[in-house]
């Protein structure tokens, strides 16, 4: 990761769905994004101010590590909460280009069971006489009762307090209903606040102490740092120390990337990016996100989990509600992502254009369909990693079963793109 002064890069990462431990995530990421032979310190974080968590770096990098922790933050949903969200998201979302296959087998499986039980239930009591209708429902009765007595205990084992509290995040936060809107607010606060720390942390010097911040996202974690990026540009997109320097040849040229003739090619594109990055650090933009990394991310099914279908997720991203990558242009701006700033002409980037300056790396493994390519969602300047997973054949192929496996120390096509990009 190349700098632009002497000074450290942090890097914090946002764990995913469930009831995480703290520092169990970051401890194991850190570890095994090692470039080898490397002495792994913890020290207390300082810079955040957490006592539940701790700031990981190496030796001889100047690289800080961070996670940002908000399991304790979620309200444990019902079964029922679950079932509802579950019920929905088959029979009445649209799905996902990703989900398509898995959600239309699973509701032909339900309707022919449906079907089926239907259909044994009428042909039971057609084959009785009138004299035994009564017996027999007197009977079905009872056998309905004593399924439901055993099927309550699998129900509660498949929705285990694990389970029902992973998929419960993801219900939790995803749906803005107003049982949920505290514990969005509390999660956002929270993310907000150590981002803006990190942006503002001083060194002994009294200089800024990290020049670059990574942001990395896990599962549901994705979402919610895709959302803490969003909401913290606007802070900072149109804050600029001085105005009066020529030179933005760089910004002007990124503009055409916003012409959809334009074919993007995502190295080029994130060279582009960085120099983009570079150029309004000239004139001390204090933006400071590089990189954003995207692993196992439900971003995938964003028209399911951020909107009703794809024509709702398409309005909020060309109103420039959920930024893009390239962000949305304005068609009638000569200059698509910049608009003029004052009166002498200097083009600044509009506030949901924080991916003119933040490269977007998003890997996924093939059979983790909670994951997926996020260039057909969030736009073509996302540089998608495909990768088949290597840990066992059990991750490798069964679906879902990757999902964690992500930086495993036996994955090391996944663990080599997350270190390329630190």
């Amino acid at each position: 990761m190349e700098k632009t002064k002497d000074r450290r890069t942090a890097v914090i990462l946002v764990h995913g769905m469930g009831n995480q431990m703290p520092l169990t995530s970051i401890r194991e990421f850190v570890e095994n994004v090692n470039k080898g032979g490397n002495i792994l310190y913890s020290s207390p974080n300082r810079v955040l101010g957490d006592l539940e968590t701790r700031r990981f770096s190496y030796h001889d990098r100047s690289v800080d590590y961070y996670e940002l922790y908000w399991a304790h933050l979620m309200d444990e949903p019902t079964m029922f909460d679950v079932l509802k969200w579950t019920f929905n998201l088959l029979f009445f979302k649209h799905p996902s280009k990703r989900a398509k296959i898995a959600i239309y087998t699973t509701r032909a499986f339900i309707v022919l069971l449906s079907i089926l039980l239907v259909y044994m239930f009428i042909h039971f009591n057609g084959v009785m006489q009138a004299a035994q209708i009564k017996l027999s429902l007197l009977a079905s009765g009872v056998i309905m009762f004593i399924l439901y007595q055993m099927i309550l205990p699998i129900l509660r084992i498949i929705f285990s307090n694990a389970i029902l509290q992973s998929i419960g995040d993801v219900v939790r936060y995803t749906v803005p209903s107003p049982q949920n809107i505290e514990v969005r607010n509390k999660i956002r606060q929270k993310g907000l606040e150590i981002l803006t720390k990190l942006h503002e942390a001083k060194n002994s010097k009294g200089e800024d102490m990290y020049d670059n911040i990574i942001v990395v996202g896990h599962s549901l974690g994705s979402i919610v740092a895709y959302d803490l990026l969003t909401f913290l540009f606007p802070k900072y997109h149109s804050t600029y120390k001085d105005t009066n320097l020529p030179n933005q040849d760089v910004v002007k040229e990124f503009a055409k990337y916003g012409n959809p003739s334009v074919k993007i090619d995502p190295e080029t594109f994130k060279a582009d990016q960085r120099k983009v990055a570079l150029n309004y650090r000239k004139f001390d933009h204090p933006w400071k996100v590089s990189d954003f990394i995207t692993i196992g991310s439900p971003l995938t099914h964003a028209s399911m989990v951020m909107a009703n279908d794809e024509e709702e997720l398409c309005l909020r991203q060309n109103i420039r509600e959920l930024p893009t990558c390239p962000p949305s242009p304005d068609a009638k701006d000569e200059f698509k992502f910049f608009y003029n700033h004052g009166n002498n002409g200097f083009l600044v980037p509009h506030h949901a254009a924080h991916f003119t300056m933040t490269r977007w790396t998003n890997v996924y493994f093939t059979n983790d369909l909670i994951g997926g390519p996020l260039d057909e969602v969030f736009g073509q300047g996302i540089q998608d990693h495909k990768l088949k997973a290597k840990t066992s054949w059990w991750k490798r192929n069964f679906p879902f079963a990757s999902h964690t496996a992500y930086w495993d120390k036996k994955e090391k096509g996944s663990l080599g793109i997350l270190k390329d990009n630190m």
